[in-house]
């Protein structure tokens, strides 16, 4: 159950469900992380059910002020069957941006009025699905409302569509997420939205219901956010007398950060999504504006920090000058973020959770063939062969950023609660590696 107090699970390293039991184990969802891995296996992912419907609830708290709010959550952070099942119980609506995602959706029962299809070049296989299912587009592109409405036609459907625009605001983040920049391949720039309007206005098929811009991801400040809502307001004003068109919906993006380290100061999604909100009001309201449906749509903020990767330790290697490796049996594979863009993390021993020395400083480093698959550069640990380390805040991007290098297979991942534990999605194994193979038939 979740407590009537809604906190802000962002805003901490570990699961809600996290503790340390008599055995002086880390315990999710009320299961010993050691059960876990001799159970499942390992590597493992563990995606804690309470810290994700506390994330939603929190967000939904921050907008109960706002007359008519549809928070979304963003599903290429983490989707499967069963995140799809927890999203919809949350009442959120859903972001995808592929076919892959969509169809995951649509064969979880996902209601089609809720769900939003983004991306920067939508195939016309993607858009066609969008176009059948009746999803809401979220065209990104003049060429792609082009083809949008050469669809429209030629199947004789119906879209409601938003226009992602590029607002040219950055966030202070790493340059390979952000996306608000005048720079970015995501939206249409500022320049040429009132010729796409004009064009949306000349069809039949294809009706615009409001304005979309995400600024970037992993932000810590409000700023960012309030000078976006100013400049979405001056634009639907605009829009209003130049077309005499009131759009009813605005999407005013996600990019909320959550705290990796202890360093990590994350803005709790309450305050958040209050702070925007009240904006959204005043500046609609100071240019006479009629409040349009509110859509956020957090992603990293609402699994992040429900996620914790467990893996064996495996060698230890000292090397002249005080250099210490910690091999695990997981590493770029099944996070790609730290390679990617230098993303730091908490790691800990979870079949010793408080010390019983005070251990030295190790780099966790995976056991793939390159040498920037490090986890963690430098973690205080008290380590020894075979035990158990977990990397907290792993919910986000890690699956759905994993790959198979060195022909591995995917971990497993189970969902815990209140003492239950199931697999949500598989283990691969080496079957699987091979089942989409082919031989050519002059190599037989």
């Amino acid at each position: 159950m979740i407590s009537n107090k809604i906190e802000s699970p962002n805003q901490s390293i570990m699961p809600i469900s996290a503790t340390i039991n008599d055995q002086n184990h880390l315990c999710l969802g009320g299961i010993d992380s050691s059960k876990l891995i001799e159970e499942f296996g390992s590597p493992l992912w563990v995606m804690c059910e309470e810290s994700i419907m506390q994330s939603a609830a929190a967000v939904k708290e921050g907008l109960s002020a706002y007359p008519n709010a549809l928070p979304c959550y963003a599903g290429k952070a983490f989707l499967c069957l069963a995140m799809v099942k927890l999203i919809e119980q949350s009442g959120f609506g859903l972001d995808v941006v592929s076919d892959g995602e969509l169809f995951t959706a649509l064969q979880a029962n996902f209601p089609t009025e809720r769900i939003f299809f983004h991306g920067n070049n939508k195939s016309d296989k993607e858009l066609a699905m969008a176009l059948s299912s009746g999803v809401k587009i979220v065209v990104d592109s003049s060429s792609e409302l082009e083809a949008l409405i050469s669809l429209a036609k030629s199947e004789s459907k119906n879209s409601e569509i938003l226009l992602r625009i590029i607002p040219g605001i950055e966030l202070d983040t790493h340059d390979h997420i952000k996306t608000g920049h005048d720079t970015s391949k995501f939206g249409i720039p500022l320049s040429e939205l009132d010729d796409v309007i004009a064009k949306i206005l000349q069809q039949d098929r294809v009706k615009l219901i409001g304005l979309h811009a995400h600024i970037g991801s992993q932000a810590m400040d409000l700023g960012p956010y309030l000078e976006s809502v100013d400049l979405f307001a001056d634009l639907y004003q605009n829009i209003q007398k130049k077309f005499n068109l009131t759009l009813p919906h605005l999407d005013v993006g996600g990019g909320l950060g959550i705290a990796y380290t202890s360093g990590d100061k994350p803005l709790s999604m309450q305050n958040w999504a209050r702070v925007v909100s009240e904006r959204v009001k005043s500046s609609f309201a100071s240019r006479d504006l009629p409040l349009p449906e509110l859509s956020v749509e957090p992603g990293r903020a609402i699994v992040g920090s429900a996620g914790v990767t467990l893996y064996k330790s495996g060698h230890l290697k000292q090397l002249p000058g005080g250099k210490n490796y910690l091999a695990v049996d997981g590493g770029m594979a099944d996070n790609p973020r730290p390679i990617t863009y230098q993303a730091q993390y908490t790691a800990a021993v979870a079949n010793r959770m408080k010390p019983e020395n005070p251990g030295k400083s190790w780099s966790i480093v995976g056991r793939y063939c390159e040498s920037g698959d490090i986890i963690v550069e430098e973690a205080t640990l008290d380590v020894r062969n075979g035990d158990l380390i977990a990397i907290f805040a792993t919910g986000a991007y890690n699956y759905s950023m994993s790959s198979n290098y060195n022909r591995t297979g995917r971990p497993a991942c189970v969902l815990v609660k209140n003492g239950q534990a199931e697999v949500i999605i598989e283990r691969e194994t080496c079957a699987d590696l091979v089942s989409h193979d082919r031989i050519a038939s002059w190599l037989k």
